[in-house]
């Protein structure tokens, strides 16, 4: 398999495959660095794989790389945690096509920043492995589980509850994936919603002169929580003033 990774969901499966003597026979990773995992999935790989070569992203557009890929015939395609959108000869290079991670109850909040939106858009929440398809986060879906959440939630815990659910669904279901035992589901298409990176920023300048309903409000205040990232903010005479909350619930 071929597997493009990237932050703690990318380790966490690294470490997974690997302790299951699965081979990888390529592994490609985000210059980035978000969150400084590359280190540390390098140094597992290479205990398990001392001489394979370890790639980055641009790689993906070599020819000399992906002529490779075809001769081997990769059975199965794996983007954990991927941040880059797949395009050119690359999409269509394995047997079986890319399993992707995406932190939503697909259909629901396709595209970025689920754990914002769907508390945002009071949307359920959860994770999905899905193969991806021409557009973004529709392709047919492997396996979901749900979560829950309170108004205790915020962007932040709802990130780190996806990050670890989804983990764990891939672990729970990738037997029965290398046997290819699932059948995918096709997404509706009547529901669901997707989501561009600008549509964040907007919505987080709060308008002082603008009404707001005060659900709304507490909810889009609460999901922008997520330190170091920035926060909701608004302007009053010529200065921005940022916005920080926490929402407890009481012992009655």
């Amino acid at each position: 398999m071929i597997i493009l990774c990237s932050d703690y969901v990318g380790f966490e499966i690294i470490k997974y495959l690997i302790d299951s003597n699965e081979h990888i026979s390529y592994l490609v990773l985000d210059s980035s660095d978000r969150n400084n995992f590359n280190s540390k999935i390098i140094n597992y790989y290479k205990k398990q794989f001392p001489d394979n070569q370890i790639y980055f992203e641009d790689v993906l557009n070599d020819k000399k790389f992906l002529l490779d890929i075809e001769k081997q015939q990769i059975e199965l395609g794996i983007l954990a945690w991927w941040p880059h959108i797949l395009k050119g000869k690359i999409f269509n290079i394995t047997k079986r096509g890319w399993l992707n991670f995406h932190p939503s109850f697909l259909p629901f909040n396709r595209g970025r920043n689920p754990n914002f939106w769907c508390l945002v858009d009071e949307t359920v929440s959860g994770v999905s492995l899905h193969f991806i398809d021409e557009n973004v986060d529709t392709g047919d879906i492997v396996a979901q589980k749900k979560f829950t959440t309170t108004w205790e939630d915020t962007g932040k815990s709802v990130y780190e509850k996806s990050r670890d659910l989804i983990v764990e669904l891939f672990k729970e279901i990738f037997p029965k994936l290398k046997n290819n035992q699932l059948d995918p589901i096709k997404q509706k298409k009547d529901i669901g919603v997707y989501h561009k990176a600008s549509e964040l920023d907007q919505i987080s300048e709060i308008k002082l002169e603008e009404n707001y309903k005060a659900r709304d409000l507490l909810n889009i205040l609460r999901a922008r929580m997520f330190p170091p990232y920035p926060s909701t903010f608004f302007y009053d005479d010529g200065k921005k003033y940022s916005i920080k909350i926490t929402i407890k619930e009481e012992q009655q």
